[in-house]
């Protein structure tokens, strides 16, 4: 809730009212009034700070104008600009006044207190109204009210007395005499409709009773020009809780001072400009008085600016020099980025667009890339017919090579149990086979490389890293396992340079190369996003294995040949009808230019007459079903597959977990985070899929469901294994932020560089409460 700080109003240097008609004679001939004047001018930007500050961060959320409440708000008024035309002298009393005025408005507020109390003693002579400022700005407020209250009733000011009583009412917390004197205030208001003050008033009185609304029509159609800017202030925090930051940025730049310049920063903030935000605020850090609030509030921008080591640099300010005073400033709220659970943002994320570019697409090479067997000459021809009619997805000829090379040796047979299972889209039985494999033959690169393969499948990505570059240590003429090291690398943020160097060294020094070694030079070009090089590859005569159809395929779409990746993508899906990945691709690129309604029709038109082996979604590749349960949920189908994949779970004996990921992510997506979080906790704990991965998309459901403290745990996990990976840090960030953990959250935002990172799981909210006064 944010706190509402009330407004000193003193007498204004203006032609006389109807209520300042009713004073006595000899003070009208002895002077003019005196410029009104608001305690704190800081206080009115304050309001804006709590009001825009959740708007950067929960813009999509605000409330519509018609349905707003308004919150208890904080503003205070500075002075008015002096007028060109000179004062006339002032008595000593008046004199004193003036001076404790500028006193209290240029900061000096001890000083300004204590010559405040010298004119308390002259109260004698002090007209009501006058004693009441003075008393308020002592912070006396019940004795400020008995004056106003008499000045009310001798006809002093009585329109601004009772917004001022009204002002010490709510400093006093009184709610009772607030509204007594508001409404006062209103039923005063028409005694100054002649004076230049009466907008400004109009305005105030609309801005305390919540009528924002009203409070635009006195902006928009003011009645003189008296206190214009200060009108302005209160059009902009209008047209901010109506979520208008456009409006409410012209009204404050018309007469901006570095008083302004937090405020400004943290519109602009709200409309996305984080560029002219972050200019305004290094303004405000260099010309107004403001460290706190406006190095807080840069940190914040800049994370949602990808910029989250300077962030990290702001924060660590914060707690060492200035000892940790700034650092409550703005709590917030980490939140799932709806870029997540949005049918608009999922449909950019899987289109093909976005799967057939760099680096999105390694992944889609690795769906496709080949199983390798032992060189070896007394099972070559077993094990190379097999893998043959894999290519050309000949499943039950690959199975009869498969069984007859099986008993050649122990390890063949492990090599040819895995692949068959791979065949059958059980991607954990055939991890589990070639691991037993490998500890009878820890060195050998086919083992690894085929175990680097199935890890990526399973989304795995770092361990499948691992193993292709053992693989490629081992057998340096593996180019496969070389160049899936690099992609591996390119996807976990973990270069090595050397790599890419000897790749490029070797595969370079092939004087004539075979089509196969064509390929190797194509998918390291392709790598390298070198499409200008990679593109020789489309006049290269080769078959149809799927590998180099698929390369066919990415090649025209990174090329802008779309015509072209269309008939690629047609040989493909029939060279695999039973591919589930295939008819995805077919559909992306197809019906690419379609919008979203027309979109589902024609894919729900399409699954009808091709359905697709659900097999591979139970058990099979992590890429496969996270495309699939995205396409239902774009499509606007995900509610019966999640009916069908939890009758199908209740079914399983063998192998739930794959079916469990698939409903837990479908409960993502639906938002149903709760159920989510439950299933990824069963796969943690009982089935012990404590994978990088999965406790990635547990600690998402735990943010949604709101258990964050499980949330940091289980991300501090996936670290462990994935150290590398952006989104885990910075979710970790955000969450030791909300905790107040500043030291663990500097230490993580510093780890991620500037300008390389967009989260696309994770945002966060700006808790509204009081902003820290310090």
């Amino acid at each position: 809730m944010i706190e509402e700080e009330v407004i000193i109003l003193a007498e204004e240097d203006d032609p006389p009212s109807q209520e300042d008609r009713t004073q006595t004679s000899t003070q009208t001939t002895q002077k003019r009034k005196k410029p009104l004047r608001l305690l704190a001018i800081l206080a009115a930007i304050l309001l804006l700070i709590a009001v825009i500050i959740v708007i950067i961060a929960k813009k999509e959320s605000t409330p519509s104008s018609s349905t707003h409440t308004p919150q208890t708000q904080t503003i205070t008024k500075p002075k008015p600009s002096k007028e060109d035309a000179p004062l006339p002298p002032l008595s000593q009393l008046e004199q004193m006044i003036e001076k404790a005025n500028l006193l209290y408005d240029g900061g000096n507020k001890e000083d300004a207190l204590n010559l405040f109390e010298q004119i308390a003693t002259f109260s004698a002579s002090i007209s009501n109204y006058n004693l009441g400022v003075a008393q308020m700005r002592q912070e006396r407020y019940d004795e400020a009210i008995q004056s106003f209250k008499k000045a009310i009733q001798n006809g002093e000011n009585r329109c601004i007395s009772a917004i001022n009583a009204a002002a010490c009412a709510l400093y006093l917390g009184d709610e009772l005499r607030f509204q007594y004197y508001l409404q006062m205030a209103e039923a005063y208001l028409p005694d100054s409709y002649n004076s230049s003050l009466h907008s400004y008033l109009y305005g105030l009185i609309n801005y305390y009773k919540g009528n924002y609304f009203e409070i635009l029509s006195a902006v928009n159609h003011p009645l003189g020009k008296s206190y214009q800017k200060e009108l302005e202030h209160l059009g902009a925090i209008s047209y901010t809780v109506f979520d208008r930051p456009l409006q409410a940025i012209t009204l404050l730049e018309r007469s901006a001072t570095p008083k302004d310049y937090l405020t400004l920063g943290q519109l602009y903030a709200a409309i996305g400009d984080y560029t002219v935000a972050v200019q305004y605020l290094e303004r405000s850090l260099k010309e107004a008085d403001t460290p706190l609030k406006s190095r807080k509030t840069l940190a914040l921008i800049q994370l949602k600016n990808q910029m989250p080591q300077q962030s990290a640099e702001i924060l660590k300010e914060l707690q060492e020099v200035f000892d940790g005073k700034g650092l409550n400033l703005y709590p917030i709220h980490a939140k799932i980025s709806p870029a997540v659970y949005e049918i608009d943002a999922a449909q950019k994320r899987y289109a093909a667009d976005a799967i057939l570019m760099v680096p999105t697409a390694f992944k889609l090479i690795f769906e496709f890339a080949p199983f390798k067997v032992f060189n070896s000459l007394q099972t070559l021809n077993y094990i190379k017919k097999g893998n043959t009619a894999i290519y050309i997805d000949e499943e039950k000829e690959a199975a009869k090579y498969l069984s007859n090379s099986s008993n050649l040796s122990q390890v063949n047979l492990l090599i040819s149990k895995a692949i068959q299972a791979t065949l059958d889209h059980h991607l954990r039985d055939a991890l589990s086979i070639l691991k037993s494999a490998l500890k009878h033959y820890p060195n050998h690169s086919i083992l690894h490389y085929n175990l680097g393969l199935i890890y990526a499948r399973l989304g795995e990505i770092h361990k499948a890293h691992q193993h292709f570059l053992r693989s490629y240590h081992l057998d340096s003429s593996n180019y496969l396992s070389g160049i899936f090291t690099l992609m591996c690398e390119e996807l976990t943020n973990t270069p090595i340079p050397q790599i890419e160097k000897l790749i490029n060294e070797d595969l370079r020094s092939i004087a004539q190369p075979t089509t196969e070694q064509h390929f190797y030079r194509t998918l390291f070009n392709f790598y390298r996003s070198d499409f200008s090089s990679a593109k020789t590859w489309l006049k290269v005569q080769h078959d149809n294995r799927p590998i180099y159809l698929l390369m066919d395929l990415l090649l025209n779409a990174n090329l802008g040949y779309w015509q072209q990746a269309q008939e690629s993508v047609t040989k493909l899906r029939d060279r695999l009808p039973h591919d589930v990945m295939t008819h995805l691709l077919y559909l992306q690129i197809h019906y690419r230019e379609r919008n979203i309604k027309q979109f589902s029709l024609d894919v729900q038109r399409y699954l009808k007459t091709h359905p697709l082996d659900l097999n591979t979604i139970y058990y099979g590749s992590t890429f496969t079903r996270e495309n699939y349960i995205a396409l239902r949920f774009i499509t606007g189908t995900l509610y019966p597959l999640k009916q069908k994949l939890e009758k199908r779970l209740l079914e399983e004996l063998k192998d739930p977990t794959g079916i469990m990921d698939a409903l837990a992510l479908s409960n993502i997506y639906l938002k149903l985070y709760e159920e989510a979080y439950v299933l990824y906790n069963q796969l943690i704990d009982q089935y012990k899929r404590q994978d990088s991965r999965t406790l990635f998309l547990a600690a998402i459901a735990s943010i949604g469901a709101g258990h964050h403290a499980s949330a940091t745990a289980l991300f501090e996990l996936a670290k462990l294994t994935d150290p590398n990976n952006l989104e885990s840090r910075y979710a970790l960030g955000l969450l030791y932020l909300e905790a107040k953990n500043y030291e663990a959250a500097i230490m993580q935002f510093s780890k991620i560089p500037n300008g390389a990172f967009k989260s696309e799981y994770f945002d966060f909210d700006i808790v509204a409460e009081k902003a820290d006064q310090r």
